[in-house]
């Protein structure tokens, strides 16, 4: 079965930290899990994500799961998301921040 939202994808978010374009790449890693690759915008641009435990869910267009950010240690992120053909929407839940929507998703050539 393919993996969904395979490829280099990019998109939109407006919090008080970080405005402007974030961009990812999914891909599988060696044990055909999924593996995501995140460069953020703004103060958040030297941030490292790393992502943990990423399933797709029964609805066959999302990709959720848990996650940690460098400049909070030891905070969970958990997220989501969903994929319709060339365009995708998103949200991370992050501790202080709250909820960071990500608009505006689509595809980006490599």
């Amino acid at each position: 079965m393919a993996k969904i939202g395979i490829g280099s994808w990019a998109g939109k978010i407006s919090v008080r930290i970080a405005r402007g374009e974030v961009k990812f790449k999914i891909s599988e890693d060696e044990n055909g899990e999924y593996k995501i690759d995140v460069a953020l915008p703004g103060a958040l641009k030297t941030a490292k994500i790393k992502f943990m435990n990423l399933k797709e869910e029964a609805d066959g267009k999302t990709i959720s799961g848990e996650g940690t950010i460098s400049v909070l240690p030891g905070r969970k992120l958990t997220g989501a998301f969903t994929f319709e053909e060339d365009t995708f929407v998103g949200e991370i839940k992050a501790p202080v921040v709250g909820k960071i929507r990500i608009t505006e998703g689509h595809r980006v050539e490599e």
